[in-house]
């Protein structure tokens, strides 16, 4: 019976903490906008939650959530507990991205494809793997309605992070970029859910 018990607290704990739930389908068709609309800045920087932000360039874009992942236990959790994939042009279709497979971890992601119509170079290049950093309270709680699905417009800053220790973590600026380190910093200042 106290196996039965625990079983079910870690299962609710999970839930509450870990799941993210799936939007019901809205149709074939683009339903997210262009490119990321983004513009070079001066280096400005300002503090953090302790650490400190480097200004790299302003970011907006609306587009599908195609997957998202919570994190807790990670250096940049404290910051940054939610990384979304986000898919913009052909990737905002339903009728494509049915034909992919999205999967993150360790604030990386991945995906299968079994598309014909579709490209590997054009999934790189009309997705990104973003670590948000909500800049208010209100955006934090707007972040807890998020659905894998949504059609969302983001608005904010993609920064560099550091601290006094020299830790640094650094934005990707580019959609072209692989790897470990080719994720967005988005220092997230608007959120709506439009879809």
């Amino acid at each position: 019976m106290k196996t039965i018990l625990l079983a079910l607290i870690l299962l609710a704990a999970w839930y509450h903490f870990y799941n993210i739930e799936t939007a019901p389908p809205i149709g074939p068709g683009i339903k997210g906008g262009p490119s990321p609309y983004q513009t070079a800045l001066a280096p400005n920087t300002f503090d953090f939650k302790g650490v400190t932000l480097t200004e790299k360039a302003s970011f907006s874009l609306t587009a599908k959530v195609l997957s998202a992942e919570h994190y807790y236990f990670d250096r940049h959790s404290k910051l940054s507990s939610l990384d979304v994939v986000l898919g913009w042009q052909e990737l905002s279709d339903e009728e494509v991205v049915s034909q992919i497979q999205f999967s993150q971890s360790e604030r990386q992601y991945k995906w299968v494809s079994n598309s014909s119509t579709i490209s590997n170079q054009e999934i790189q290049t009309s997705t990104a793997n973003i670590h948000l950093i909500p800049a208010t309270e209100a955006i934090s709680k707007q972040l807890k309605q998020l659905k894998i699905g949504n059609i969302i417009y983001v608005n904010g800053l993609l920064v560099d992070v550091s601290n006094p220790s020299g830790w640094h973590w650094k934005t990707s600026l580019s959609r072209t970029d692989t790897g470990k380190h080719s994720s967005e910093i988005l220092y997230l200042t608007e959120l709506e859910i439009i879809e």
